[in-house]
């Protein structure tokens, strides 16, 4: 019987609670203004090349392979 094996995309968020990384501190994460605790994250795009927005349900425990700190271009998420 062969194995099956769970494989993860470089954005897919992942739930680690206490992460030294979290997307609070990435420059792709958007924080929700009527709900500090969740977010947005505009890491991905589509084959045409606009952003692919993804819905962070904890905003200070998620994070994911793309992560990367500092502040994002105003060229980066139009």
């Amino acid at each position: 019987m062969a194995e099956v094996q769970a494989k993860t995309r470089a954005y897919d968020l992942r739930y680690e609670l206490g992460t030294t990384k979290p997307c609070l501190k990435c420059k792709l994460g958007i924080e929700d203004p009527t709900d500090p605790s969740k977010g947005q994250c505009i890491g991905s795009r589509t084959a045409q090349g606009g952003v692919w927005k993804r819905l962070i349900k904890d905003y200070y425990n998620m994070t994911c392979a793309k992560f990367s700190e500092g502040e994002v271009d105003f060229r980066d998420h139009v």
